[in-house]
């Protein structure tokens, strides 16, 4: 127990490291499990704790920078999610203290969904996924159909003036402009967050914008598995690596 006052306050004031840190958080593959499906995916109640905690303790310097839209990310979270700065769609769309910046409502996905549902139908195992700012096709579940999704992809890319990125078995058509950088670069720039250093922890090639940009700004780049492993700082095995990593940053 401490003797006075002024010892119980020196030996609850947080640590200064944890003062200057930013820490931003992809999602699949890094929050919560890859799985056979997008839809798939559930966020865990060890989740949910873990980033409130983390929420509180960053004083609002904590951010989820995903490839899937702000709709999608707090279906998922089924309402539990923090109050958070959330970017989705690869840095199209940001969520900042309730209010979402992005490019006008669209229905090309919509459209595009539709034609690559007729397309594929006849294709067991491939996944078309609608985002509000994206198409992902994924062929986790028909690896030997890779070469036709991306010709598809490619071919569509080319019409619609759109971008082809590809991840983790899936190739995802998306509007060109903003990507994980752009988004880590806007956080950044935020009241909250000026003054801190980035750590950014991802798993995907689509991370490796979000790498580069905190390493610019002084920050750590870490990679979930051996994907990226060449474009990192440091490494975690797996999710429940990360979850830990995020218990020992915020402790």
């Amino acid at each position: 127990m401490p003797d006075s006052p002024a010892q119980a306050n020196i030996i609850d004031a947080p640590r200064p490291a944890l003062q200057r840190t930013a820490l931003l958080l992809d999602f699949d593959g890094t929050l919560v499990d890859i799985r056979s499906t997008p839809d798939a995916v559930e966020v865990s109640a060890e989740l949910a704790e873990v980033m409130a905690h983390a929420a509180a303790r960053l004083e609002g310097r904590l951010a989820i920078v995903s490839g899937r839209s702000l709709e999608q990310l707090e279906q998922l979270w089924s309402g539990a999610m923090p109050a958070i700065v959330v970017a989705g769609s690869h840095g199209q769309e940001l969520k900042v203290a309730g209010t979402v910046f992005g490019p006008a409502q669209t229905d090309l996905f919509a459209r595009l969904a539709s034609v690559a549902g007729g397309h594929f139908s006849d294709v067991s195992g491939v996944v078309i996924e609608e985002k509000t700012f994206g198409l992902a096709i994924h062929y986790r579940l028909a690896s030997q159909h890779r070469d036709s999704v991306q010709t598809w992809a490619q071919d569509i890319a080319a019409q619609c003036d759109l971008l082809v990125q590809h991840g983790d078995m899936v190739f995802e058509l998306r509007p060109r402009g903003a990507d994980k950088g752009d988004a880590v670069r806007a956080i950044m720039a935020l009241d909250q967050f000026q003054g801190s250093v980035p750590v950014f922890i991802g798993d995907d090639y689509t991370d490796i914008p979000a790498f580069e940009a905190v390493q610019a700004l002084g920050g750590t780049a870490i990679s979930v598995g051996p994907r990226t492993a060449d474009r990192s700082d440091q490494q975690l095995a797996d999710v429940a690596g990360v979850l830990a990593r995020i218990r020992e940053l915020v402790a």
